[in-house]
């Protein structure tokens, strides 16, 4: 089995949730290493986890002709300092459902020292410098399993890793279920087996934006 699941999807649909941009850099305890480049087993620095190895990579090609039929899988661009001081520390590209690290007093009716993971989709529009990007004719989307559920500093900002729980499974395809179940063999008899993620959700809460 290849270290980096190439997924191509049935359908045309999408092989799994989210995932950043090619030419996104992750935090390494020895830099900054492309999302391109990184592999299995290679450690990353999490938000509250320390290093942590990545268990499985997945990507996704997303072009112009998908986006045409699909408008709302158009990726959301974040320019340099879009959600705050180096938050991203450059432009990143994410697809519309990757969740991102949000301070809670960035969001409304929210406790200001809680944070949330919140889809790129509803931060896109809130200011210039987050905006849905319809003009890339392709784009190779990345995905990146750990042990746990995980945040990881993509550009600087921090980003959710894929947690493969019961919802997220029942929609892959068959080469991700594959290698998903190689790996978490747990997930083969129960799909509600992998770790909670340790920050909450707050999708449909409104973004606070910095004016």
């Amino acid at each position: 089995m290849s270290l980096l699941q190439k997924i191509d999807p049935p359908g045309g649909g999408p092989a799994f949730p989210g995932g950043v941009a090619e030419g996104a850099n992750l935090r390494t305890p020895c830099g900054p290493r492309r999302v391109e480049f990184v592999r299995n087993g290679d450690m990353i620095v999490t938000r509250t986890g320390g290093l942590q190895p990545v268990r499985l990579v997945w990507q996704r090609r997303l072009t112009a002709d998908e986006v045409a039929r699909h408008p709302d899988r158009a990726p959301v661009r974040l320019m340099p300092r879009a959600l705050g001081p180096m938050m991203p520390q450059s432009a990143l590209l994410v697809a519309p459902d990757h969740r991102l690290l949000i301070p809670g007093w960035r969001l409304a009716a929210w406790p200001d020292d809680r944070a949330a993971l919140v889809p790129a989709r509803e931060i896109a529009g809130t200011s210039d410098a987050a905006f849905i990007d319809r003009a890339p004719a392709a784009v190779t989307l990345y995905h990146f399993v750990f042990d746990s559920p995980q945040v990881l500093l993509v550009n600087g900002l921090p980003v959710e890793s894929l947690a493969p729980g019961a919802r997220v499974i029942a929609g892959l395809g068959l080469a991700e279920r594959t290698s998903l179940f190689d790996r978490f063999p747990q997930l083969r008899k129960d799909p509600s087996a992998y770790p909670p993620a340790e920050y909450p959700s707050a999708s449909g809460t409104d973004y606070l934006a910095v004016v």
